[in-house]
């Protein structure tokens, strides 16, 4: 369900990260709303975001101009080119991410029996995910998902923060717990969320890094609980500090 028509302003300082020279909403509602509009416009037929481009790519308009029904912007902070621009990078994302998320929710379904044709969640279209389920189970599907899986594999530090960035999971901390310094983000980021092994480290090379990282008091950094609220210090450490390592790589729940 979409929300009613309002004047709630997106792309405010507030509301947006700058990604690449881009803007990036960066509000959990208005991107939850994003997502249904996704879903009530998909078109039968479509696999994926190229999928789209191919056969349908009026469908980005269409869902930019819905959305902004809804939502406007300031224009002091962005032209209404830049706006339009932002929500399609935003569209394209969330579409992969629905895809992703539809297809473990059906994976762990068909473990207790059913196909993915007999799994259809209530919000999506039957003609959608009739194509959905036969792309899933085809040849050319398996063998990218088994190539994608060795590639993530071979990532030394994935996040374990969901589809947050660094930046997004800084700001939720800073809500809840005040100013942090920045090797409590980055361990928030790297540590296990499950409640079996809640503050494991991701990877031994994660913690390595944190371990490398210059401290100013030594209760900076510990192997703990990641709800560790020590923000006493009065300047973030410089994460350019940190030994830097490459990895372009998932995010990881739980």
């Amino acid at each position: 369900m979409v929300p009613r028509k309002g004047t709630l302003l997106i792309f405010t300082a507030a509301c947006v990260l700058k990604l690449l020279g881009s803007l990036w909403i960066d509000c959990p509602k208005a991107l939850q709303n994003l997502l249904a509009i996704i879903r009530m416009f998909w078109p039968n037929g479509c696999v994926g975001v190229k999928d789209v481009d191919r056969k349908s790519p009026k469908f980005w308009d269409d869902c930019i101009d819905e959305f902004l029904n809804y939502y406007t912007w300031d224009p002091k902070f962005a032209t209404k080119d830049e706006a339009r621009a932002s929500i399609l990078a935003v569209l394209r994302d969330r579409l992969r991410r629905a895809l992703a998320d539809d297809k473990k929710r059906a994976d762990k379904q068909i473990k207790a029996g059913g196909t993915y044709l007999q799994h259809r969640p209530l919000y999506m279209k039957p003609g959608v995910w009739s194509r959905i389920a036969e792309y899933w189970n085809s040849e050319g599907f398996k063998k990218k998902s088994a190539a994608g899986q060795k590639a993530r594999g071979a990532v030394k530090l994935p996040h374990t923060s969901g589809a947050r960035s660094f930046d997004r999971r800084r700001r939720d901390y800073v809500q809840k717990h005040g100013k942090p310094n920045t090797l409590v983000v980055y361990k928030d980021c790297h540590t296990l969320k499950n409640k079996d092994k809640l503050g494991q480290w991701i990877t031994e090379a994660a913690k390595d890094i944190i371990g490398k990282a210059p401290a100013d008091d030594d209760d900076d950094v510990d192997d703990g609980d990641p709800d560790d609220e020590d923000t006493e210090s009065d300047e973030d450490h410089d994460m350019s500090a940190m030994p830097h390592v490459s990895h372009g790589g998932p995010r990881i729940s739980g």
